[in-house]
């Protein structure tokens, strides 16, 4: 459980009287905080609200009065959840309520493991496969959701982001990765103009926004849901695999282990480019690395970790060893 500051206390109070006030379900026993945004951590919140019965999730964005935010999501969901309504594997977390102040809403809350709680601490590698099969098979139905088009790749973003995170690393880890960035530069230019997938995207689509229910898996968090190519997506989720062991001959040239990737297209079948998804996939990786070796940066013991497994992978896959 996280802390709430007293402000915090007093403004999810409010939100739990009005949503009960809405809808009463029975004395509430508990209301405990269970994600603050990294991000925005004086704004968003995501409560369990528990009552005798059952348990909910309320979702706080002080700032969507003026943004929108929460109700465009709220919407989204509401439309998401017909789509999904006879899929029997697929689904997305059920919206209830929407406050008129829209600073805050209610979804069903499933007490069930995510797909990150799966892939970080499962010692058994066939669940995790199945973790990554039941994932694609998910993602594959919401890019269906509506028709794709095709898009010109523009990958400038990720060359400018990695050229202005070398300009913020000590220099030996600068001169490290040299190398690998002139090798990304190069892709860049030869992949620039090819034509892939678009499609209508999750847009966060990490580990944490997908449950693993039992038969289901269903998906959360749609606050950054628009049109993207579908690699994207795809290389929001797989890039957890790094928390996997594996040897050199078991990850593909992507950075990703061979077995895990292959679970994931078992039931993703949308026409997608592999060569933009393994330069996305690798540029992510160095990326995600550059930046925990910022100058500006102190890590967590947990970054740390994850720091020397992207390390490790992209030691495979720029120098085979």
């Amino acid at each position: 459980m996280l802390n709430l500051t007293e402000t915090e206390k007093n403004i999810t109070s409010a939100c739990v009287a009005e949503f009960m006030r809405h809808q009463p379900v029975g004395p509430v026993e508990n209301v405990e905080c269970v994600y603050r945004s990294h991000g925005f951590p004086d704004t968003r919140l995501v409560l369990k609200v528990t009552t005798k019965t059952t348990s909910f999730a309320l979702k706080i964005d002080r700032d969507s009065p003026t943004t929108g935010r929460l109700r465009d999501e709220f919407g989204l969901l509401a439309d998401l959840h017909r789509h999904f309504d006879n899929n029997p594997s697929s689904q997305v977390i059920r919206p209830i309520y929407l406050s008129p102040t829209e600073a805050f809403f209610v979804t069903e809350y499933i007490d069930r493991p995510t797909a990150v709680d799966l892939i970080y601490n499962s010692q058994n590698e066939d669940q995790v496969a199945q973790v990554f099969r039941r994932a694609g098979s998910w993602l594959h139905d919401l890019h269906s959701s509506q028709p794709p088009l095709s898009y010109a790749f523009r990958p400038k973003w990720m060359t400018d982001s990695i050229r202005e995170l070398i300009g913020a690393v000590p220099r030996d880890v600068a001169d490290q990765s040299r190398k690998m960035v002139n090798v990304m530069f190069a892709e860049a230019a030869r992949l620039k103009g090819t034509e892939d997938l678009r499609v209508f995207s999750h847009g966060d689509f990490h580990g944490q926004n997908l449950i693993v229910g039992q038969g289901k898996t269903i998906g959360l968090d749609f606050t950054e849901s628009r049109e993207k190519l579908a690699v994207y997506d795809i290389v929001d989720f797989l890039k957890a695999d790094i928390f996997r062991p594996g040897t050199v001959s078991d990850v593909d040239r992507s950075g990703i282990l061979k077995r895990n990737k292959d679970m994931f297209f078992r039931l993703y079948r949308h026409p997608i480019n592999h060569d933009i998804l393994d330069y996305c996939i690798r540029g992510r990786l160095l990326k995600d690395w550059l930046a925990l070796w910022r100058v500006d940066h102190e890590c967590s013991p947990f970054e740390e970790d994850k720091r020397q497994r992207l390390g490790k992978r992209l030691k495979i896959v720029f120098q085979g060893r």
